[in-house]
């Protein structure tokens, strides 16, 4: 008892240390949230952006039956980003088949 009441200022400033750091580590967590969320929409644009131009050059390259040197590098590293962000599907059929065309200089 003697402790406390000889180091309860001590122990005060303890006690609103805790809740202030509670309160800076609930503020950094809302942060944290709303900035993996913000990262998330991001990621799907950015896959949907993709997976959009891909499909064009797709479109294009069999139409005219075959796909410039230039369009096919463009597919590829397209569709290296679009994977990473964890796309697949009917995107991934489409460049398959694309990439086997002939390759023309343009």
């Amino acid at each position: 008892m003697e402790f406390l009441e000889s180091n309860w200022g001590t122990i005060l400033g303890l006690l609103v240390n805790i809740g202030v750091l509670k309160y800076v580590l609930i503020i950094l967590k809302n942060k944290f949230d709303d900035y993996q969320k913000r990262a998330e929409a991001r990621d799907d644009a950015t896959k949907s952006l993709c997976r959009t131009e891909i499909i064009s050059i797709c479109h294009k390259a069999q139409r005219e039956g075959h796909i410039a040197y230039y369009n096919l590098e463009n597919l590829t590293l397209l569709y290296k980003s679009y994977k990473a962000l964890g796309g697949n599907g009917a995107a991934e059929k489409m460049y398959n088949k694309t990439i086997s065309l002939p390759q023309v200089e343009e």
